[in-house]
Order: C-alpha cells, then sequence, then structure tokens
C-alpha cells in the first residue's frame, strides 16, 4: 500500500441524438424517434494514483454511456479516439453501455437502419467526457456499501407448456441490490458509481421517444436528493433481468427509477470506508466457444481500486456470472458488469441452452451471427477466476 492519495475526476456531456434517429433494442420497432422524453448522457470517471502524472498505466478512465450497446469494433473505435486525445492507452478506457432500449440504433452495423452519424456523435462525446474527467483529477476517498434493490426480476418464464419465454419468474436467479462505490472529494462533487444489473426495458418496441430508460431516471432522483453529488450508473449483468413493466409506460419508467434510487440514497447511509490503492487495470480477450468447433474473442476487463474489485464481461451476461464473482473475489465489493468495451451477444449460462428460450437463440442479431457452445458456462467463469488473480483479489 501507498501513503499516496487516490485521485478521481468527472465530466458528463449530453449525447442525445436527433429526432428522427431509429432506436435500438427491438426488432419489431420499425419507425423513427419522434421526441426526447429525457436526455442522454457519457458520464466519464477518470482514476490515477497521482495527481497528473504522464504515465498512462497509471490513469484509467471508465466512461459510461447511455446506449444500448456497442459492438466490439465500435468500442475500439471509442477507446482508440480517446487515447488519442488524452495519451492513455486504449486498454486504459473501460467503456460501459446503460443499455436502454430508447437510445439510438448504433450497434448493428450494416442493419438498413444503422446510423453512423448517431454513433459518431456518441464517440466525441465519450472522447469529451474523458478528456473532462482527467481534467478534474482531485484527490479522493473511498468508501463503499450495499443495499436491497427491487427493480424488476428474472424473466426467463417456463410456460405451462414447458417452453421458456420472456416473462416473469419469481424463482430464478437474481441480484436484488445496489452495489455502491463511493469517491469523496473534498470542494468539489462526490461521485457514486452504483450498479443494479437490470435490463433497461420498462418501455416496449411500441415506444418512440428517447429515454435513459429507469437507470437515467434514478441518477435524476439520486442527484436530486443529494446536491454535490454526481451519480454514474454502472449496468450489471443483466441479461436474463427484466424491471417491472407491465404498463410500458414512463409512469413506470419513473416508479423503476424511483425504486433504484431509494437502494441508492439507502446505501449512502451505510458507507464504510475502503482502501483506494493500488490502482490495477487488466484488460485482454477471452475466448468464447463456438458450437461446432472453434472459439470468438470476448472482451473481458478488470480494475482493483486497492480493497475493491470490478470485472467487466463484453456481452449480455447472465447474472449467474455476477453471483460467481462475487463468490471467487476476496475484494471488500465486487461488481461485475456486463456489456462493457463491446457486446458480443448474449452470454447464457449451460443449462439456458438444454431449456431454450431467446438468449441463447439470439446470435443472429449480432456481429458473430454464430450460436456459442455450452460449455461457454465453463469457459467465461474460469476467465473471471483468472481476471481475479491478475487483480490480485482472488479467493
Amino acid at each position: 500500500m501507498t501513503d499516496q492519495p487516490l485521485y478521481a475526476g468527472h465530466y458528463r456531456v449530453r449525447i442525445t441524438p436527433p429526432v428522427g434517429t431509429f432506436l435500438m433494442g427491438y426488432a419489431s420497432r420499425t419507425q423513427p424517434s419522434e421526441g426526447v422524453h429525457d436526455d442522454l448522457y457519457a458520464n466519464a470517471v477518470a482514476l490515477s494514483d497521482g495527481a497528473r502524472r504522464a504515465d498512462a498505466a497509471r490513469r484509467v478512465v471508465l466512461v459510461a454511456l447511455d446506449v444500448c450497446s456497442l459492438e466490439v469494433s465500435q468500442g475500439r473505435r471509442v477507446q482508440e479516439a480517446i487515447a488519442a486525445r488524452t495519451g492513455l492507452a486504449p486498454n486504459a478506457v473501460l467503456l460501459n453501455f446503460s443499455h436502454t432500449h430508447a437510445g439510438p440504433l448504433i450497434g448493428r452495423v450494416g442493419s438498413d437502419r444503422y446510423d453512423e452519424d448517431a454513433f459518431l456523435g456518441v464517440l466525441a462525446g465519450a472522447v469529451e467526457a474523458a478528456a473532462g474527467a482527467l481534467e478534474d483529477l482531485a484527490p479522493a476517498t473511498l468508501a463503499t456499501s450495499s443495499a436491497p434493490a427491487d427493480v424488476g426480476l428474472n424473466r426467463r418464464e417456463r410456460t405451462a407448456e414447458g417452453t421458456i419465454i420472456l416473462g416473469r419468474n419469481p424463482e430464478g436467479a437474481t441480484l436484488g441490490e445496489v452495489t455502491l462505490w463511493l469517491l469523496a472529494r473534498e470542494g468539489r462533487a462526490d461521485i457514486a458509481l452504483w450498479s443494479i444489473p437490470m435490463h433497461g426495458t420498462t418501455l416496449g418496441g411500441e415506444n418512440l421517444q428517447i429515454s435513459a430508460e429507469w437507470m437515467g431516471a434514478a441518477v435524476r432522483e439520486v442527484e436530486e436528493a443529494r446536491p454535490g453529488l454526481v451519480a454514474v450508473f454502472l449496468q450489471g449483468c443483466g441479461a436474463d433481468q427484466n424491471p417491472y413493466r407491465g404498463e410500458r409506460s414512463f409512469r413506470q419508467v419513473a416508479e423503476n427509477g424511483r425504486r433504484a434510487a431509494r437502494a441508492v440514497l439507502m446505501a449512502l447511509e451505510t458507507l464504510k470506508p475502503a482502501g483506494a490503492l493500488p490502482l490495477v487495470n487488466v484488460a485482454r480477450e477471452m475466448p468464447i466457444p463456438v458450437d461446432g468447433g472453434g472459439t470468438s474473442p470476448a472482451p473481458i476487463h478488470g480494475l482493483r481500486l486497492g480493497d475493491v474489485a470490478l470485472v467487466g464481461l463484453g456481452g449480455e451476461a447472465f447474472v449467474e456470472y455476477a453471483l460467481h464473482a462475487r463468490t471467487r473475489s476476496a475484494a471488500s465489493s465486487t461488481m461485475a458488469l456486463g456489456y462493457t468495451d463491446g457486446v458480443v451477444g448474449y452470454l447464457p449460462t449451460a443449462i439456458a441452452y438444454e431449456e431454450g428460450g431467446y438468449e441463447p437463440n439470439a446470435y443472429k442479431v449480432f456481429a458473430a451471427a454464430r450460436p456459442w457452445d455450452p460449455a461457454l458456462e465453463g469457459v467465461i467463469k474460469a476467465e473471471i477466476d483468472r481476471m481475479l488473480a491478475d487483480l490480485g483479489v482472488a479467493r
């Protein structure tokens, strides 16, 4: 350990696309957006073990984007653009996508509705946010907490006929809590990094309004309740989790956001101090086995701040992977994220392939367009274990 403090910075940039941009997340939606319900943002959090050190290995930037997802090649373009602007190495940029299904259609290159201009707007916002966060670096202390969060539930429902549909499964695996890391800074806004693993799908395909969904509603509520604090949402392993969505309305978006905000505010009342250094960043690819032989690469990104650790997977990961990471981590607080650096497709569990349903068969809408081998579960869990070991927090 070192007596040198962690430095943290934050910057937020609006990335709302023009009205008329097609929205991403529902294949059934064939009409362009008709308005803006609430704005989308790029939130960047810069971390350094020195105030303004030139050593890029000692600086990391997390960029949280209010978009559904980006493909891996697009994630690399964003990372490289940030690197060119800031001098960081591309792998020192960790991207995370909120997975709002009311954001621009920018993640299906080759689609006749793919909007390169909208993607370039997101890229520019990410670069500006990252540069601004690095300029905002200030000494910070770290504290962590968690609290129960009731925003939704497992969505893999078994019908009377035995098939799996996207519905409600109260008995299915879930992670009903918020994980919170608070970076407190004297004289500047405190930064609350928080995560709940849950789809951004309160609204259905009939919605044509741009929105950051329940996640954005929660951020607004938290910041209104706690002036002097900025809230940054990081999307977890919520591929098999849906928010409460019976109404498919903005009233329900607000209610889900209120539920999440209550959990964040509760966690802010029970903070425990944590060591913030060393700062360790590890980014690489994991080999996902493909049905019929061979493998296909997917991102995995790890970050350690002293006593706490983050592992991000580059796909729509089932919540079981978050539960595994938390079990295998010796860190005092562990965030397990999906939708990180780029999305290769759903990352289900082996049993999901036996059960069937949407997620194991959704590969056609992703860039790889190839089904995974059910052995992927063992591979991903082994890669999580390896990442925790590399971060120095394996149990």
